[in-house]
């Protein structure tokens, strides 16, 4: 079979919408909502999605002054900041971020921007565009609270920390007081593009896995009885009335809390007993049993995530050391994802009107597994050695801390303990 012969359907669809500047977000301009309502549907998707935005945001930004400096009006620090943007980067593969700049071209606030409201402004005829545009109900999920106004819709910059740039920006919008300042808009797509995120081949398993909960749901509520029909003979003792009060009470009596329970009907003479004749339909029990086990092993593989993270399949063998593993194995899977999100904020810090983080250190630890086990329970036959290391009046406090960093796995808070033993 010829390859250009396979077709599959476009993930998402970009095209201008010319009526609101923009460029769509999927076919419907959707496509961060359908995501979102997609995976809080799915028991798997949730529960990956979850330990996937926890492993990104790790154990927060390794430097302790930046990690708690405000950065906004609103006395967000970076950690608020980098807990929102951890999220949007697991859901959606990109985020975004708002930039106000003041006269001397510094950044003097930093503001997270929720990804779903952002959309890429209009492309012109050379195919670039210079605006993002952002609307707080794209999907028009609200419509019932409030329509969908154009006018709610608000413009930025795109974000470039040159002055003259800045400057052409301001002039245009009419001044510094009437511009709305940048938007950083991060892709994991690449520049320009919106993003697809790691999880979007399972999002059909997703959806069958919601499918199976509504069946296993509807089968509950109606005490897992096949569908059918009840057929009335025309008896002729029936009236209009008596037919809606039949029909209103065969409604009442089904469902979960009516289980067991009985029905009396009294028939007349010469009355027909009602038949109930069921559908006939495939024995599926054992489809439905494959297609449930098989829904949550997709989704796993898809978020690349051991099982045992999400706490799947752990049966006696659950450990320390496997969780362990399960630990270090995620860290380097979603190492990328610390690093770029680690790139993105070193780049906005250096423009911000305060220095917050003299040493640069922009870096964010990854997590660790940690139990209810003492130190040396931890370190095992290390102990001895790691005490060594301590008492060594040679060594200096920052040689004992790269090797009991680097050689042993301690992080900050056991070597700190250890080193006011001293």
């Amino acid at each position: 079979m010829k390859v250009s012969a396979l077709k599959t359907e476009k993930r998402v669809e970009r095209a201008n919408w010319r009526g609101y500047h923009i460029q769509a977000y999927g076919k419907d301009n959707d496509y961060p909502q359908r995501l979102r309502e997609i995976v809080g549907a799915s028991v798997t998707g949730a529960s990956c999605m979850e330990q996937y935005r926890k492993f990104i945001i790790g154990r927060g930004f390794a430097q302790k002054d930046f990690y708690s400096a405000e950065l906004n009006r609103y006395n967000q620090t970076a950690d608020d900041l980098l807990q929102r943007v951890a999220e949007d980067y697991a859901m959606y593969a990109g985020f975004a971020l708002l930039l106000n700049w003041n006269a001397n071209y510094k950044i003097t606030e930093i503001q997270h921007v929720p990804f779903e409201m952002v959309r890429l402004g209009e492309l012109d005829e050379d195919g670039h565009f210079d605006k993002y545009a952002v609307h707080p109900d794209w999907g028009k999920r609200l419509v019932a609270l409030r329509p969908f106004r154009t006018k709610d819709i608000v413009y930025f910059d795109r974000f470039d920390p040159r002055p003259e740039i800045i400057r052409q920006q301001v002039e245009a919008a009419g001044g510094w007081d009437k511009w709305n300042g940048q938007i950083l808009y991060y892709s994991r797509a690449g520049r320009d593009c919106y993003p697809v995120p790691t999880y979007d081949a399972a999002v059909t398993d997703m959806s069958t896995e919601e499918g199976l909960a509504n069946v296993a749901l509807r089968n509950v509520r109606n005490n897992f009885l096949p569908a059918g029909m009840l057929i009335d003979r025309n008896n002729t003792a029936n009236t209009k009335n008596a037919e809606e009060e039949t029909k209103q009470e065969l409604k009442e009596f089904q469902g979960d809390t009516n289980a067991g329970k009985m029905f009396y009907v009294n028939l007349q003479g010469g009355d027909v007993e009602p038949e109930f004749k069921p559908f006939k339909s495939n024995n599926t029990d054992k489809d439905f049993v494959v297609t449930g086990e098989k829904a949550p092993d997709n989704i796993g593989r898809a978020f690349n995530q051991p099982p045992i993270l999400r706490a799947q399949d752990v049966g006696a063998n659950f450990g320390a050391d496997l969780m362990r593993n399960a630990y270090d194995y995620y860290n380097s899977i979603t190492d990328t994802e610390r690093e770029d999100v680690s790139r993105v904020f070193a780049m906005v810090m250096e423009y911000y009107v305060v220095n917050v983080n003299p040493e640069g250190d922009y870096s964010i630890l990854p997590k660790k597994y940690r139990i209810n086990a003492t130190l040396a329970e931890r370190l095992g036959d290390n102990t001895d050695k790691v005490l060594e290391l301590l008492y060594d009046a040679n060594k200096s406090e920052q040689s004992k801390r790269v090797v009991f960093s680097r050689v042993y796995g301690l992080d900050e808070d056991d070597i700190d303990e250890l080193l006011k033993s001293l």
